[in-house]
């Protein structure tokens, strides 16, 4: 197995859907939502055909406060991965074992 750390705006030539396994942790979520349309569509485009991406981040409810960093994504900023072409395989919302306890979610996505 390898992995690999590159900057998500400018990633190497030859990065487009060449992962057959993708996890995206923690990271979309410090990002300015100015920002997040374009990463998710570019941690979406590494995905190879057939291949997998997990997504993991902190989850609030449209109209909820985002706070402050990091800022928790919605469900409909998550459906940006099904916009770009993925299949959703597993959607899960759960509170995690922090106290307080974190709104978060966890999602499973597969290239077509």
């Amino acid at each position: 197995m390898c992995y690999a750390v590159a900057n998500l705006f400018r990633p190497p030539d030859g990065w487009a859907k060449e992962f057959d396994f993708v996890q995206e942790s923690y990271t979309l979520q410090v990002l300015p939502s100015c920002l997040r349309e374009e990463a998710i569509r570019r941690v979406a485009s590494f995905v190879a055909p057939n291949g997998t991406l997990l997504v993991i981040a902190r989850g609030r409810e449209i109209g909820e406060s985002e706070g402050t960093m990091p800022w928790p994504l919605t469900r409909q900023e998550m459906e940006i991965f099904r916009d770009v072409g993925l299949a959703e395989l597993h959607f899960e919302e759960y509170l995690d074992n922090e106290s307080p306890p974190v709104h978060r979610f966890r999602a499973t996505y597969r290239q077509k």
